[in-house]
């Protein structure tokens, strides 16, 4: 099971289930699964998570493959960032790895702040004997300085390949970015997947928002947040030769307050929940979908 680096989250959550347990009991037991979201649930479709604290992770690392691979991307092992790398054997003679490179000579400043080393995370699958680069890719998207404002939590891989159809198999993972301010309740984890072809690599679902957070704190029991769980599985329909996505998204709003007698501040914790849904279709290169940031309730 993950554990998330958000310290600040864990604190609020905590509080919230001392003071608002009643509530969170209601909105799991009313949470319908998704295998009965869609109109006619049928024995074939595949829950991937329900949300994505329910992720289960790859354990697999083979550090003797692992410097292989370095070796043959022609870094030193010492800059790979161990704790922050993820595999999982794709096949009888392919791994794929999720690599964290610590980038020395990136190092920056902004203003008077030391921004430090820069990190970068690199998708490459190789040949399980001699660690041979067989396709690999650098996600900017994923790249942090580790002083900077926004962090990047470690890459999780699902433990278990994927099946999109009869013949194609796939490699799912999900990486939360997340802020480190004690005020600024910021957090995002984004969901994608692989294909392999022998020679390249495939985004077919590019970096699709799974758990979300966004509100204010006074660094104590007040705050406001908005928060988004999304639930996946794979339909047992397909859509040019892909299974569709089915997506079970929950909104919670949470507004608490301690009290403050000194301010004529009463204690509070309102909580309002909103439910939607959406399939998600193949349309021939990716599973194409709108980025939707709006907040529901803020």
């Amino acid at each position: 099971m993950k554990i998330k680096t958000y310290l600040i989250l864990s604190g609020i959550f905590l509080f919230l289930y001392s003071c608002g347990k009643n509530e969170k009991q209601i909105i799991d037991e009313n949470a319908p699964s998704l295998a009965v979201q869609s109109e006619t649930p049928k024995p074939a479709e595949q829950l991937l998570f329900r949300k994505s604290e329910d992720i289960v992770p790859s354990e697999e690392l083979n550090l003797s493959l692992l410097k292989k691979t370095a070796e043959n991307l022609n870094i030193k092992y010492s800059r790979i960032k161990i704790e922050d790398v993820s595999s999982i054997r794709y096949n009888n003679e392919t791994t794929f790895f999720v690599i964290c490179i610590i980038n020395k000579s990136k190092k920056a400043k902004f203003g008077e702040e030391d921004l430090g080393n820069y990190y970068e995370r690199k998708f490459v699958f190789v040949n399980n004997e001699n660690g041979k680069i067989l396709a690999e890719e650098t996600d900017k998207n994923l790249g942090y300085y580790e002083n900077e404002g926004l962090r990047v939590a470690k890459t999780y891989i699902l433990n278990y390949v994927l099946q999109l159809n009869d013949k194609t198999h796939a490699i799912a993972f999900s990486t939360e970015v997340y802020s480190n301010s004690r005020v600024v309740m910021y957090s995002e984890e984004k969901f994608t997947i692989v294909t392999f072809d022998g020679n390249r690599i495939r985004k077919v679902l590019y970096e699709y928002p799974i758990r979300s957070s966004n509100g204010d704190s006074n660094g104590g029991g007040t705050y406001q947040i908005e928060t988004l769980e999304t639930g996946i599985s794979l339909s047992d329909s397909q859509t040019k030769g892909f299974y569709d996505l089915l997506v079970s998204k929950i909104y919670t709003y949470e507004d608490a307050a301690e009290e403050d007698l000194e301010n004529d501040v009463e204690q509070k914790s309102d909580l309002k929940v909103k439910k939607e849904f959406q399939k998600l279709k193949f349309d021939g290169k990716t599973y194409s979908f709108k980025k939707d940031d709006r907040n529901r309730f803020l």
